[in-house]
């Protein structure tokens, strides 16, 4: 919500309902939310879905007092509300918005109107009351999932228990009960979590990281920050320079830090990403995801991580803060700035930028090198897996390429992303100069070894395949033996890359 929409909301002075109807998949599904006066709506569409009809209805409700009524200001239902029971409320609620644009002009539609909406509230509210103990928890869920989106804002706890749909009171017990701390410490917890990632990640102020997390100066800021960590923002930064206690959770950190030349401390440690050379004396917190007690028997100094595709962090991951100091790289950022972001934290810049001009000077040479040799023709990407076949598209192996060496790419490859799942005969639309196998979804076992190379096996005997120009032509080219060393998107990996293209590039032209 901009901070237009966000004002606009803070001054309705009515009830509302939003119901929201999309579309995921092929699969339909509806929401209902509900803001009381001068509360804004939380809400965010489902990733990849998409809206097919979005509507906003406001409504005054009035309380009996001395014999007249007033409006009534406090919620009247649960910030999410249940309409599963409700099969018919796409249709009713679209019906009210009919009536609703023809109630000023015909006084039957409106009483018509009002009484479909009371028909709908009693719906809802019924439902509230069926359900109340699982809607209040969704509600206090709800106002955490608030403060970590708008930890920013100024928040009270009158405004997160109205989010709630409960008693300030009644809510401040129960959400100390659920999460260990009051609204306003989890609030204080959460600002000084961004603003550690702040400090350790920008070269801004203390008082512009102050204002950015929701302080109103950087003396209140750093009181807070010392009540919080024990310690100053200076003394913070430079404590997390000097560490070497390092975990790693992801392959992608990993590859970042063994660039820098630096081994971590700990890490995940299995054979999908194949270095356990250079992580000799690591530490293993777990071999596909990071084990909570290795992790805290490991007792690491900064935790370095990269966020998933899903905007929600597990209650697992969100205790990696309470572990230690955790800096978390954006899904979507460039691997370069994640390279350079790292770097910083850990007071590392400088290695960093040799490290990338080196690289660039290396993709520059290959690049040059092949360049009239190889004009114009076309390398396509495919992923093997067990069973399963995807064209990789413009990041991991594509950014190395399709980006840093400009290799051409088969119309309709650009769009694709990440990538995208497919099969032999959908290959020939493709009908590439070149093609790379590489691994796709390999678990690092043996198992799945045999499997992918059984499925390369397979695929040279099929008739489609054997009728792709590439394979033609003997320019196809194997690179599935090592996992996903060369398919993770991080600098190690690119850089390992870019002499593996420099060698199958040599061979072709030799040949």
């Amino acid at each position: 919500m901009d901070d237009a929409s966000l004002s606009a909301a803070l001054s309705r002075e009515h009830h509302a309902l939003l119901y929201v109807h999309q579309s995921r998949n092929g699969e339909e599904t509806a929401q209902m939310h509900y803001a009381a006066p001068y509360t804004p709506f939380v809400w965010k569409p489902e990733a990849a879905a998409q809206p097919s009809s979005c509507y906003e209805l406001q409504f005054a409700c009035y309380s009996p007092k001395n014999n007249n009524y007033e409006p009534h200001l406090s919620p009247i239902l649960p910030a999410n509300v249940p309409i599963s029971p409700f099969a018919g409320i796409t249709d009713l609620v679209k019906e009210l918005v009919q009536l609703q644009s023809h109630a000023m002009a015909m006084q039957l539609e409106q009483m018509k109107a009002n009484i479909k909406f009371q028909e709908l509230l009693l719906e809802l509210m019924a439902g509230s009351a069926e359900e109340k103990d699982g809607l209040t928890e969704q509600g206090i869920e709800y106002s955490r999932k608030y403060i970590e989106q708008f930890y920013a804002s100024e928040i009270t706890r009158e405004h997160l228990a109205a989010l709630a749909g409960l008693n300030p009171d009644y809510y401040s017990r129960a959400f100390k009960k659920k999460y260990g701390k009051t609204p306003i410490e989890y609030v204080n917890q959460v600002r000084i979590k961004h603003a550690k990632q702040s400090l350790l990640l920008s070269n801004e102020s203390f008082r512009t990281i102050a204002h950015q997390v929701g302080y109103s100066d950087e003396f209140y800021f750093s009181r807070k920050f010392k009540l919080e960590t024990g310690m100053s923002p200076t003394f913070y930064i430079n404590k997390i320079k000097m560490t070497d206690k390092i975990a790693s959770l992801k392959h992608l950190t990993t590859g970042h830090l063994i660039a820098l030349n630096v081994q971590p401390y700990a890490a995940v440690k299995n054979n999908i990403y194949p270095i356990e050379d250079r992580l000799e004396d690591t530490i293993n917190i777990g071999q596909s995801t990071p084990e909570l007690e290795k992790l805290l028997e490991a007792r690491p100094e900064l935790i370095i991580m990269r966020e998933h595709t899903h905007e929600d962090l597990s209650l697992k991951e969100q205790l990696y803060n309470q572990i230690a100091p955790t800096i978390t790289l954006p899904y979507h950022q460039d691997w370069r700035i994640h390279l350079q972001s790292i770097a910083k934290a850990i007071g590392k810049a400088s290695a960093a930028n040799a490290w990338l001009e080196q690289y660039e000077e290396k993709a520059e040479r290959i690049r040059r090198k092949y360049a009239q040799k190889i004009e114009g023709q076309t390398f396509l990407i495919v992923g093997i897996g067990a069973g399963e076949m995807c064209i990789y598209g413009k990041r991991n192996v594509g950014t190395v390429l399709y980006g840093d060496l400009q290799l051409a790419v088969p119309a309709g490859v650009e769009q694709i992303a990440h990538y995208q799942e497919t099969n032999v005969q959908a290959l020939k639309q493709y009908d590439p100069e070149h093609i790379i196998l590489t691994s796709y979804r390999h678990d690092g076992s043996e198992r799945m070894n045999y499997a992918i190379n059984r499925e390369v096996q397979q695929l040279f005997r099929q008739a489609d395949w054997q009728e792709l120009k590439a394979v033609r032509n003997s320019s196809v080219y194997p690179m599935y033996q090592r996992q996903h060393l060369y398919t993770c998107y991080t600098s190690l990996s690119h850089d390992l890359l870019l002499d593996q293209m420099d060698q199958l590039l040599e061979s072709y032209i030799s040949k």
